[in-house]
């Protein structure tokens, strides 16, 4: 008898803890996100296509989520911080020999308001697995461009927003394929992988050589645009 309690006890041990590991594993608090993009480019910029990269990377830990973007010309990395409505952009430009950070202060996020997607979603019936998540079909539909577009979200897993998923509400889950917007460039992003695990130090911060900016500098930079 007390050798059946004994099993019997164990057994519930055992399957409360896969409960709540399976439980916590849900929500990744640290770790890696890899994209593979296709860029929607304007005329103009087609002819640079190959400067734009094929894949972007994700770190994230806590609160803190940090978007690189690599090419031949720059290294761009986004820092954000939606809980604390905290986002600093770091420019690498070898060419021009700078180095340049920028912390967008309220005034400079209101400034960036009409700028942003205002999107409206229909869920669908249909589903399917991606990058071993199960997820759920929407129909988008970028009301200012009149830009219609499917996302998948799955609920297996949660992570914080970064700058590519900013735009979507967590309440859908988390978009595992969808259509994000940078600098009024259409971006179709698609997780690659989702890797859980510790960051390196300083991947939510810059580094002393680099240079501080405003907005308004960067933006007289880029030709007032």
């Amino acid at each position: 008898m007390i050798m059946k309690r004994l099993i019997f006890t164990l057994a519930m041990l055992i399957s409360v803890n896969a409960l709540i590991a399976q439980t916590s594993a849900k929500n990744i608090v640290e770790g890696k996100v890899v994209y593979d993009v296709e860029w929607q480019l304007p005329e103009q910029l087609k002819p640079m296509a190959a400067n734009f990269p094929t894949e972007l990377i994700v770190l994230f830990k806590g609160d803190s989520a940090s978007l690189k973007t690599e090419s031949s010309m720059y290294t761009s990395i986004s820092i954000l911080n939606s809980k604390k409505e905290y986002e600093r952009l770091l420019l690498d430009i070898p060419m021009m020999g700078k180095k340049l950070s920028v912390i967008f202060t309220p005034a400079d996020q209101e400034k960036m308001l009409d700028k942003l997607p205002e999107l409206t979603f229909k869920e669908t019936n249909e589903s399917k697995v991606l990058s071993g998540y199960k997820a759920q079909k929407y129909l988008v539909t970028e009301k200012k461009a009149n830009q219609n577009f499917e996302a998948w979200f799955t609920k297996d897993i949660e992570v914080i927003p970064n700058t590519l998923t900013r735009y979507y509400d967590k309440s859908y889950g988390f978009p595992l394929e969808f259509s994000s917007f940078m600098n009024g460039i259409t971006i179709k992003a698609k997780v690659k992988e989702v890797t859980a695990g510790p960051v390196p130090a300083g991947s939510f911060s810059a580094t002393p050589d680099f240079e501080e900016i405003t907005m308004d500098q960067l933006m007289q930079m880029n030709g007032g645009r």
